[in-house]
């Protein structure tokens, strides 16, 4: 059972439900918690001040001594939040302040689970609802005796607590604006960002529905490999759509001369069985070609085949079947270049050019590839040092119309095959005069 939904649009918005909740909640832990942190340092750096304040109106005597009306009014008002304790060594209270006059055991809310400090050291806790601070000295009086003293000051965590709890509840609000703000913006960037894929959506239903034969229109760079593909596909079915016609035509066109001579002979003939042979044979020969050339260069334009392992091969095949010419085939062809394409195509089509030019140049043929690296167009280029192939037999090669029946001797069906190849690839194919003497056939693929 599959669980994601399978709309790219409803899982980019799961997956931020998932992640902004938990991002937006650790931080708003965080600031709760820093927020949390930056009270209590503020309330003990004020006890810290309260005792400093104790220690500079304190007297000591015979006995100890406090103003009535200490620096910090606070203290005089009963029961206001803040209060204070002096106590000796054997913890006896020498000094309470009035503020602690209406608390409920003053004594143990101030100083019990306070332990024993040594001379200049601190201690901060907090209990029953109270942040202490104790603070231990060593006073001398002006008879030279030292008495240790200690100053304990308390403050409520109520109002701590309030301004924690109302930057809580402000912090969650804010966040949770901030949370459906942020999935409303993430709905509009993700239909933004994903509306190349629906104008696809809607490209392609227009060609199925007949209203137009092209993906037309500016395409993102990271869409762009995904609709040149699909536009290659696209004009590969039409390509063999129109293949499949025009075979059916040529098909029905190149039976019609044999049918024809084997209408019009006289079975009674001498020569009727090798006449009827002959032309069974030519039948034959080209139904076969015609189904070659009907199922050839379909549905392999997306694979990438590198050119210049496959003529190594040809080129030592070619060496062994022409061994007695003592053939020269020089090979020119970047390591990584590729051919666009089926491996049999890239085959057939580098044969028969290879083919032609061993069977009709003299003995020396050369063979030089360029581009095919990187989206570059593939651009090949065979020569050869024979009689070459006349101006008027080019013009005719390279048309449409032009059938293997129609073509000059050697020049038929391997010929024909390069060109159908050539053409399902939406590539080039011309001729022209050597240096070397014969003929130099350029195939150029995009």
């Amino acid at each position: 059972m599959k669980i994601l939904p399978r709309a790219l649009v409803s899982r980019l918005l799961l997956a931020s439900l998932l992640l902004l909740p938990v991002s937006l909640g650790a931080t708003a832990w965080y600031l709760d918690r820093a927020h949390r942190v930056a009270l209590d340092a503020a309330m003990a750096e004020r006890l810290q001040l309260q005792v400093l304040a104790l220690l500079a109106q304190a007297e000591v005597g015979d006995g100890f001594e406090l103003p009535l009306l200490p620096l910090e009014p606070r203290l005089a008002q009963a029961n206001s939040g803040l209060y204070a304790a002096v106590t000796n060594a054997r913890g006896e209270l020498l000094w309470l302040s009035p503020s602690a006059a209406l608390l409920d055991a003053p004594l143990q809310a101030l100083l019990t689970g306070v332990p024993a400090l040594a001379t200049g050291e601190r201690h901060d806790s907090e209990r029953a609802g109270l942040l202490r601070h104790s603070y231990q000295v060593l006073w001398e009086v002006e008879s030279g005796v030292e008495l240790p003293l200690r100053f304990t000051v308390a403050e409520s965590t109520s109002p701590r607590d309030a301004d924690a709890r109302a930057f809580r509840e402000r912090l969650w609000l804010w966040l949770g604006a901030t949370l459906l703000l942020l999935l409303l913006v993430q709905l509009l960037i993700v239909r933004w960002g994903l509306q190349p894929l629906r104008r696809l959506s809607v490209a392609i239903a227009r060609i199925e529905a007949g209203e137009a034969a092209r993906l037309e229109g500016y395409w993102p760079r990271e869409v762009r490999p995904l609709v040149d593909n699909l536009q290659t596909l696209l004009d590969g079915e039409q390509r063999r759509r129109e293949r499949m016609r025009n075979t059916l035509a040529d098909l029905a066109h190149s039976l019609k001369t044999p049918l024809a001579v084997l209408r019009s002979a006289d079975p009674s003939a001498p020569d009727y069985a090798a006449l009827q042979r002959e032309q069974l044979e030519r039948m034959e020969e080209v139904v076969a070609w015609q189904l070659q050339r009907a199922s050839g260069g379909q549905q392999h334009l997306l694979q990438r085949v590198h050119v210049a392992p496959a003529l190594e091969r040809l080129r030592d095949t070619l060496l062994k079947v022409y061994a007695e010419r003592e053939l020269e085939i020089t090979v020119r062809c970047p390591q990584d270049a590729r051919f666009r394409g089926d491996e049999r195509d890239l085959l057939e089509l580098l044969g028969n050019l290879l083919d032609n030019a061993c069977k009709y140049g003299r003995r020396r043929i050369d063979v030089e590839v360029s581009g095919g690296i990187g989206g570059q167009a593939l651009r090949i280029v065979v020569e050869d040092d024979g009689e070459g192939i006349s101006p008027e037999l080019r013009d005719a090669l390279v048309q449409r119309g032009a059938r293997a029946d129609t073509r000059g001797e050697g020049q038929g069906i391997g010929l024909a095959m390069v060109l159908e190849i050539v053409r399902a690839q939406g590539g080039r194919l011309s001729f022209a005069d050597s240096p070397l003497g014969g003929a130099r056939v350029v195939v150029t693929l995009s």
